[in-house]
């Protein structure tokens, strides 16, 4: 059996279309946990409705934890062999956890990866790994691990994979006898440090080729809205990342991608001071980009940065960062948060 755990805060306009994906789901021997996260609109009472309507739904109903500890909660409340993520506002295909299981069965494999389709107020977006098949252990952290924390370099067409549990099938034996759980203390990059500890005790990882998940991407989302001190919850997160690195003993062997990985932590640090629903005073972002630029391990990371093969756009922006020129900076993004609210992107 499959326990798909889905932690619900606020979500009630989008509940059915997600409940209903995974109950008319092609695989019958699921789960669904719902976890009501102390929300504050009809979240609880659409969820209560939902689950008199089929016997294979749970519902947990709790003061508000965050979603780390909501999904922890479904953790301890899954009684199935395989465990199952997704957000209360998307929805996956009818089909994606017969086709997953079928996967990972084949491949005796610990945990299946699908790929996912963006859904934006634009269209349809499909988003594709560059990786097929069965990713053995000796593989795992060059092929999986590395591209998770971050792409290889700023080089045009270079892509890196999404660390989002809701794109995976895992086997509920690795999550307890590892003793994986969510940081309840990460506000961000909390799904990202699941995967990697997950990813790094497998010893076997399968790919279907599906586009499975549908991710909905609001305006609200991280790179469509300003998020109050979001550079230093992406510095504790990032350093949640590199202690668990160290634990496991791959710190060393990943270090240009965490290098990467700050590096772009500090680009959409500076958008997001840059950013029009950010109210505070023009002075104050730039105060907020410079202390951003002061940071003596992005300078460290900086020099050691190789610019020649980086895409034009993206040398731009890391040159300008090197001279720590922050009113340029804030300019620049304020005027290419401009253009894409223009094209309705942000």
């Amino acid at each position: 059996m499959v326990s798909i755990i889905v932690p619900v805060y606020n979500a009630a306009p989008y509940l059915n279309q997600c409940v209903d994906s995974l109950t008319n789901q092609t695989l019958k021997e699921i789960e669904i946990i719902l976890i009501n996260d102390g929300s504050t609109d009809d979240s609880l009472a659409v969820c209560v409705a939902l689950s008199a309507t089929d016997d294979r739904i749970r519902l947990i109903d709790k003061p508000n934890g965050g979603v780390s500890e909501a999904r922890n909660d479904g953790l301890r409340a899954a009684t199935g062999q395989y465990v199952g993520f997704v957000d209360p506002d998307d929805w996956v295909d009818a089909d994606m956890y017969e086709r997953m299981l079928a996967t990972l069965t084949a491949a005796q494999a610990d945990i299946c990866m699908c790929n996912y389709v963006k859904e934006t107020k634009e269209g349809t977006d499909p988003v594709l790994m560059k990786q097929t098949g069965v990713i053995e252990k000796d593989a795992i952290l060059g092929d999986i691990v590395a591209n998770v924390i971050a792409k290889p370099s700023f080089k045009s067409g270079e892509t890196d994979i999404m660390g989002s549990v809701c794109r995976l099938l895992i086997k509920r034996e690795l999550l307890e006898g590892e003793n994986i759980w969510f940081d309840k203390e990460v506000a961000f990059m909390e799904d990202l440090l699941v995967c990697v500890e997950a990813f790094l005790k497998s010893e076997r990882i399968a790919i279907d080729d599906g586009s499975h998940y549908h991710y909905r991407v609001h305006e609200s989302s991280v790179v469509n809205s300003y998020k109050k001190a979001f550079h230093e919850r992406q510095i504790h997160a990032f350093r949640k990342l590199q202690a668990l690195l160290e634990r496991e003993g791959k710190a060393d062997e990943l270090a240009q991608r965490l290098d990467m990985r700050y590096i772009i932590i500090a680009l959409l640090s500076l958008a997001n001071e840059a950013h029009k629903s950010n109210h505070q005073p023009m002075g104050a972002k730039i105060k907020n980009i410079t202390a951003i630029l002061k940071d003596p391990v992005l300078k460290a990371i900086l020099t050691r940065l190789d610019l020649g093969e980086a895409e034009s756009r993206k040398k731009l922006e890391l040159t300008l960062m090197k001279k720590k020129a922050s009113v340029a900076l804030y300019l620049y993004y304020s005027l290419f948060n401009r253009i894409k609210a223009a094209m309705g992107k942000g």
